[in-house]
């Protein structure tokens, strides 16, 4: 009898067990890092279910801050251009045709029946990128710079080499026909003349693929030391810049905001003015006039006009 209870007992425990097991939904795609610009294939899978008719992907939009269907979504085929979903024999696949870094992901697949809601974990594809190099001129009222540099003679230039990437790249300096390299991402040279003109080149090396490369140069040319030129030292003595203040940037800097604030000032004027002139027009009222009306008797709500003074009281 005791046999017969525990095998019941069991019986019950695995019963209960199978119908409480839910069918996993998930996403199968690459395992390892992909290169920006590759092809990538999703795919997604149920335990329970063959046919993958009533399943969707969607990608969540960081923008939006919503999850959106990808194969439903037309108003954004102009950002998803490359991206295609099919559904051959049943199955659910989602194509990335030449991925990029914002098209990573996250991505889930989820079910379109009433009667269910499932939804996979987050897949988010590990995409390796490398973008291109910009320089930025360090301690300068414009930080921007063209592929020509030039310095005077004795100051001193810093230049940043950056790069966006998955990881922090390696970056390294050379200079045409030198055997130097510099191994960082920022140049400076102190007190330049003749000798320190050339061509200058950043490498970005990512660090998890070695072939992936981004370089730039720049040509620095150095100018003769112009005793009259405007400096930002001589106004600022006290201070570590060593950047000549151009034409170009004493009217972006100096002279646009000085017209700016000479305009508002200007438009304010006129406003106040003319609020003065129309306050002017408006029609006084007379005291003499305002005296002339005297009440007739009292509690009368009424008034008329008096020419002369009335030598007799108002008998209450």
């Amino acid at each position: 009898m005791k046999y017969v209870v525990c095998f019941s007992l069991i019986s019950v425990i695995f019963a209960l067990a199978g119908n409480g097991v839910i069918a996993e939904l998930y996403i199968s795609g690459p395992e390892s890092a992909v290169l920006e610009g590759d092809a990538v294939a999703l795919e997604c899978l149920s335990d329970s279910e063959l046919d993958m008719q009533n399943y969707t992907f969607q990608k969540y939009s960081t923008w939006m801050r919503s999850w959106f269907q990808l194969d439903a979504s037309r108003y954004l085929r102009c950002w998803l251009y490359n991206v295609n979903v099919s559904r051959p024999d049943g199955r659910l696949l989602l194509q990335l045709n030449d991925i990029s870094e914002w098209q990573s992901g996250p991505y889930r697949c989820v079910s379109t029946s009433n009667d269910t809601t499932e939804v996979s974990e987050n897949f988010t594809v590990p995409v390796i990128y490398l973008q291109d190099i910009y320089f930025q001129k360090m301690h300068s009222w414009y930080t921007s710079m063209s592929e020509v540099l030039y310095a005077e003679q004795g100051s001193t230039v810093e230049v940043k080499c950056a790069a966006a990437s998955s990881r922090q790249p390696f970056y390294e300096w050379s200079q045409e026909d030198s055997d130097w390299i510099l191994p960082s991402d920022t140049l400076t040279i102190k007190n330049v003349d003749e000798s320190s003109e050339g061509t200058y080149t950043c490498q970005a090396r990512h660090p998890d693929m070695y072939s992936l490369v981004k370089t730039r140069s720049f040509e620095l040319r150095v100018t003769p030391r112009d005793p009259d030129m405007f400096r930002i030292v001589d106004c600022f003595p006290f201070t570590d810049f060593n950047t000549d203040l151009q034409v170009g940037d004493i009217l972006l800097y100096i002279v646009l905001p000085v017209a700016v604030l000479a305009i508002l000032l200007t438009t304010f004027l006129v406003i106040c003015l003319r609020h003065r002139k129309q306050q002017l027009k408006k029609p006084q009222i007379s005291l003499i006039e305002a005296e002339k009306r005297t009440p007739i008797y009292k509690g009368s709500l009424q008034s008329v006009s008096s020419t002369a003074s009335d030598t007799q009281p108002l008998v209450m």
